[in-house]
């Protein structure tokens, strides 16, 4: 009887993984494949406590077929019980955009809901956290409320965690990884702002900018070549093209240009990314302003040596330059710099733009990187 039962379930799944997914999906399944499986899984979990119908076929309580099929994402450390007990449970869905449920079927989420279901981690009281320190920082400084933005930095974190922080209010979040982002973006509420904070191939500007848009993609903050920068101008001027027809046509406008920052290397270390301080930094800033209509350069931005503050002060100098060589004021360029073990430090000399993750999200699983 349990092997026709394992048969049965696994014919349900192949059913499941074929069929057209509810019009009521409330939560975009990031695999076909996943769904069925977990749909497979919870009936065998309840099969000990239902009737069988010609010994073949686990009968499914009325509730648990019109449940959505993101009900049945168990996660790999639920006991049997406990999986049968989720599957009765009622659903606390994820506020994903609108685009999500076309581009799922097709491609997995990089982070899987499935590897880390609803997590032990605090996220709230986390940002709470980093937020008051933010704001403490500021004012034992004398610097205004809002002049430093926080940056939640979720690579290789799973999508219920980066709707946690949604929900606590979050809406700037940061990726390394451009098929994450990418993806993540797909998955997330559309007023989202995507800083790319990662090293970006040139062969991946183009599908970054289009795939998650000039208005989500809020800033690709790692820009040190004119290579890298003439890519996303070509590509964001080919989305610029794009709206402005949809416009003609009685479109929705569209923004027109994506923001960067210079990524500059303060340490001078060689595993460092970023154009060197002084006169390579202006040229490449010059250049870009000059030859990259569809770019806005924003700010500046720094990695740093570890413990070294002095890398804080030389990108405020940087920026000075750049403002003079640019004709801009210092001020319209951010400064993003610090993250989770010195944003007060890079707060008190001028940052505007923390880069904060494991203090928000906890210590990083890279084992999801193989997923990408």
């Amino acid at each position: 009887p349990q092997a026709m039962m394992v048969r049965a379930a696994a014919r349900t799944a192949s059913a499941a993984a074929s069929s057209p997914l509810p019009s009521t999906h409330t939560a975009t399944v990031p695999s076909r494949r996943l769904a069925a499986c977990a749909v497979a899984s919870a009936l065998l979990c309840s099969s000990s406590s239902s009737s069988v119908v010609g010994a073949s076929r686990p009968v499914v309580s009325a509730a648990a077929r019109t449940r959505p099929a993101a009900a049945f994402l168990i996660p790999r450390t639920q006991t049997p019980g406990a999986a049968a007990a989720a599957a009765a449970a009622p659903l606390r869905p994820l506020r994903m955009s609108s685009s999500s449920s076309s581009s799922a079927a097709s491609e997995p989420s990089a982070a899987d809901p499935s590897d880390a279901a609803i997590s032990d981690v605090p996220i709230a009281q986390n940002l709470e956290g980093v937020r008051s320190r933010i704001t403490a920082c500021l004012s034992a400084h004398n610097l205004p409320p809002s002049s430093a933005r926080l940056v939640a930095v979720s690579k290789t974190k799973p999508l219920n965690l980066l709707a946690a922080a949604y929900d606590a209010g979050q809406r700037h979040f940061g990726e390394n990884y451009a098929q994450e982002c990418m993806s993540k973006a797909e998955e997330m509420p559309d007023d989202v702002r995507w800083h790319f904070i990662g090293p970006l191939q040139s062969n991946k500007a183009a599908p970054l900018v289009k795939r998650v848009g000039l208005d989500k993609l809020a800033c690709v903050e790692t820009v040190s070549t004119m290579k890298l920068a003439n890519k996303l101008n070509r590509a964001a001027g080919e989305m610029v093209a794009e709206a402005e027809e949809a416009e003609g046509e009685g479109g929705e406008k569209k923004k027109k240009t994506l923001g960067i920052y210079l990524q500059v290397n303060t340490s001078g270390e060689s595993t460092k990314s970023g154009a060197s301080p002084g006169p390579d930094l202006v040229a490449l800033a010059s250049s870009i302003s000059r030859d990259c209509p569809h770019l806005s350069i924003d700010g500046l931005m720094t990695i740093g040596a570890p413990g070294d503050y002095t890398c804080f002060d030389a990108l405020v100098q940087c920026r000075e330059e750049v403002a003079e060589e640019l004709g801009r004021d210092v001020e319209s360029l951010d400064l993003s710099m610090g993250m989770s073990g010195d944003f007060e430090e890079a707060i008190k000399r001028g940052a505007t733009s923390v880069r904060v993750g494991s203090t928000i999200f906890g210590a990083r699983d890279y084992s999801n990187l193989g997923k990408k």
